[in-house]
């Protein structure tokens, strides 16, 4: 369970780390948290990954809520 926890926690930084390397919106929600975003960040970017698709990002952002800034 703890090398699941930390395959999971590796995967999410090097996709935030990633994701901030492509020069994206930063995005804002009322009442979200800073950890809040950084998961949705990498649900999203592992969504993107899977349907091989640029806008499916920021439309899976949005969906959750968050607006780019």
């Amino acid at each position: 369970m703890k090398k699941a926890l930390m395959t999971g926690a590796t995967l999410a930084l090097t996709t935030l780390w990633l994701g901030g390397c492509a020069g994206g919106p930063d995005w804002e929600k009322p009442d979200g948290t800073t950890q809040q975003l950084h998961s949705d960040q990498a649900d999203c970017q592992v969504m993107e990954n899977k349907a091989d698709n640029d806008q499916t990002y920021d439309d899976c952002m949005k969906g959750r809520g968050w607006s780019p800034t």
